[in-house]
């Protein structure tokens, strides 16, 4: 029996057109996690090992990796694989931190490829709701991986995600899932908006990160509205997204983290 479960349901590929019936896989998403859940996590497995002593230990990690990987290094910590890179042109040879930025891209490790192994998908059917984001576009970098490029337009493909309605929370946020300080966008930062398509605008101040996209609406298919609001949400990140697997050439067997 495999370890772990991911739970799947079936969505409408709003993406094609010409096939009715395509359909593709959304995650039913169980929770958020932060450093406090993972933690606690960590302490019921090790009960032995004070949890002040685990939360220093992976602050220290984090500390110690970040510094790496910001000064040049590739990180190979066996979960992951992190390397600093940039974005942006080299205008008159000169680095311009408004227009040029750096990010980090990672890649997934030997341990999370042994635990993907482990892994079983359970597909719950269709999705009952008919009210969903399924696939998103970055018009900058063209990537479909729910990546998006502060300052450019972002596409959200999904069902019935027209923004309509007179309720004061009808539109749509980005909430910073590290600080959860929220950015609603303005009505000029929706330049597309349809049932089944949206074009926004990412603001140019939001930093790299992962983010909550929430879309809020009245509207509830066939030009109709409802009495009262409802809200479905996509994970994105700016900056880049999380990677998929290599051809593990960079990975370290032993699962040790190596440095170069």
């Amino acid at each position: 029996m495999a370890k772990n479960i991911l739970k799947a349901w079936l969505v409408d590929n709003t993406v094609t057109t010409d096939d009715k019936t395509d359909k593709i896989f959304q995650l039913e998403s169980t929770r958020t996690a932060d450093l406090a859940y993972i933690i606690d996590r960590m302490v019921a497995k090790n009960p032995g090992v004070l949890r002040t002593t685990m939360e220093m230990i992976v602050k220290l990690h984090n500390e110690v990796v970040a510094e790496e990987v910001l000064n040049g290094v590739s990180v190979n910590t066996g979960l992951f694989r992190a390397v600093a890179q940039f974005r942006g042109t080299a205008v008159n040879d000169a680095w311009d931190p408004k227009k040029d930025s750096v990010y980090v891209s990672f890649t997934q490790g030997k341990t999370l490829r042994e635990s993907i192994q482990d892994t079983t998908v359970e597909v719950l059917g269709d999705r009952p709701t008919k009210f969903y984001i399924g696939s998103t576009n970055d018009v900058a970098t063209k990537a479909t991986d729910n990546s998006a490029t502060a300052g450019r337009n972002l596409t959200l493909y999904g069902k019935n995600i027209l923004p309509a309605g007179d309720d004061p929370s009808v539109g749509v946020t980005l909430t910073n899932t590290e600080t959860q300080a929220v950015t609603r966008l303005t009505e000029d930062m929706i330049a597309v908006a349809e049932p089944s398509r949206l074009v926004i605008l990412i603001p140019s101040d939001l930093d790299d990160g992962e983010y909550t996209l929430t879309v809020t609406t009245q509207y509830s298919g066939g030009g109709k509205l409802r009495s009262t609001p409802q809200s479905t949400s996509q994970t994105i990140y700016i900056g880049g997204a999380p990677q998929t697997p290599g051809n593990g050439e960079d990975d370290d067997d032993s699962g040790q983290g190596t440095f170069g």
